[in-house]
């Protein structure tokens, strides 16, 4: 069916190139999420030159960094793209992850990780993120759901690929991790800073724009029912109009946090697999393989889904099944079956957040403007990871893993409650 509609589509340009070259892109990006794999690496990787002890606590500052850096530079690059077109800012982008990979294989303390692995990396996958999501919605508005969660499927399950590919180089015969293990670091660093600049800067020269007013052929977009709450806007919003509605900040809000318990167990998963009596270093790392493909997979599912009931009714499940798994992370550490399962559907649901938001952005501010609006949205993704390394300590010295696990959940059921009341605004 997919092959034989992309067989009939405009003989100009066929619009599913710029999907294909948008999923190259983001199998690169979406290694941000091999932090918790990668960071089980760097951090004895560091500790080997540095004088005090660095513990994982303190690395996941340098995953917390990229997250805010990537999200806080999506403000400007959503606006950037909207007025040099998404393939100049995509390659962008893909110069600067790579630069800035290529520099962390030099470093060797702790600060230097943080600028070039946090900032430098998080800045590079902000330039670059929003450009394949952006095109790919002024080609497909009558796929929203279905685009945006292909777009950034390969955001989530790069990790999938990459975990396996970085355990396999640094620690092949799976050994308890020591010098032979971690020095191999700096070279798998350099080897994956040339491939991310192939895969994005190649993937950015697909991102065509289509013409003003591209409507795909037999299509017609749907009317607004008078007194709806849900169903797409046919009029765009901009920047400055759209940051002064309740419903944009809403929005936003609601993205922190349903984000908040997927970042912390991205980041998180490993160090608390580890004390588990079950545990082993390869084990561990295909977990995070696995649940990366569950986040990809979650992208297009939920997206789909949305294109079906409305995103409203699709943020009610993803939320209310992750806040259920969270609240019984906890207990995973009993079985080793469970915690895979658990992790991989928390990843699942994670993926949600991404193909949701920015269809609930078109829906409610319109497609015209996404780049600069979603950029904006997106800022709550980077709040998220911060306050999910913040939090992750005192919460946990304070009331435990179990009182971890459950805040998480606690902020799922926020995100209902705000969802409940977000109505469609008025373009006066």
């Amino acid at each position: 069916m997919l092959v034989l509609q992309i067989m009939v589509e405009e003989r100009v340009f066929n619009r599913w190139i710029v999907v294909i070259g948008g999923i190259i892109i983001q199998l690169a990006l979406g290694t941000i999420y091999c932090w918790g794999n990668m960071g089980s690496y760097i951090t004895p990787f560091l500790n080997s030159y540095s004088a005090t002890e660095i513990d994982n606590s303190q690395t996941l500052y340098i995953f917390a960094l990229s997250l805010l850096t990537f999200a806080i530079t999506m403000i400007f690059s959503g606006q950037l793209q909207h007025k040099i077109g998404p393939m100049k800012v995509g390659i962008i982008g893909g110069v600067i992850v790579s630069g800035a990979l290529l520099l962390s294989s030099f470093m060797t303390t702790f600060v230097g990780m943080l600028f070039t692995y946090g900032m430098m990396f998080g800045i590079g996958i902000g330039f670059a993120y929003v450009c394949p999501i952006a095109a790919a919605a002024k080609w497909f508005p009558d796929k929203k759901g279905l685009i945006n969660g292909l777009a950034v499927a390969g955001f989530g399950a790069s990790a999938f690929i990459f975990n396996i590919i970085t355990t396999a180089f640094v620690n092949p015969d799976n050994i308890v991790i020591d010098a032979t293990v971690f020095l191999r670091v700096p070279t798998l660093l350099r080897i994956l800073a040339l491939i991310f600049a192939i895969m994005i800067i190649g993937g950015s020269l697909t991102l065509k724009l289509p013409p003003e007013n591209y409507q795909p052929k037999g299509w017609n977009p749907p009317a607004l029912k008078e007194g709806s709450s849900e169903l797409a806007s046919t009029q765009d919003f901009p920047r400055e109009k759209a940051v002064k509605l309740p419903q944009f900040w809403m929005l936003w809000s609601m993205f922190i946090l349903t984000a908040a318990s997927g970042l912390f167990i991205v980041g998180y998963y490993k160090t608390f697999g580890k004390t588990a009596t079950w545990s082993n270093d390869l084990f561990l790392s295909q977990v995070g393989a696995w649940a990366a493909l569950f986040n990809g997979l979650g992208r297009i599912v939920w997206g789909k889904l949305s294109d079906s009931f409305g995103y409203k009714k699709i943020l009610y499940s993803f939320a209310g099944l992750q806040t259920v798994l969270m609240v019984t992370f906890a207990l995973t550490i009993h079985s080793q079956v469970m915690f895979f399962i658990w992790v991989c559907l928390i990843y699942f649901c994670f993926g949600g957040n991404f193909s949701l938001y920015p269809t609930a952005t078109i829906d409610l501010f319109g497609a015209k403007n996404l780049g600069p609006n979603y950029g904006v949205i997106y800022t709550a993704y980077g709040i998220a990871g911060v306050s999910g390394a913040l939090l992750t300590k005192p919460i946990g010295e304070i009331f435990g893993v179990w009182g971890l696990f459950i805040t998480m959940g606690v902020f799922s059921v926020g995100a209902i409650v705000i969802a409940f009341f977000l109505k469609q605004p008025k373009n006066e």
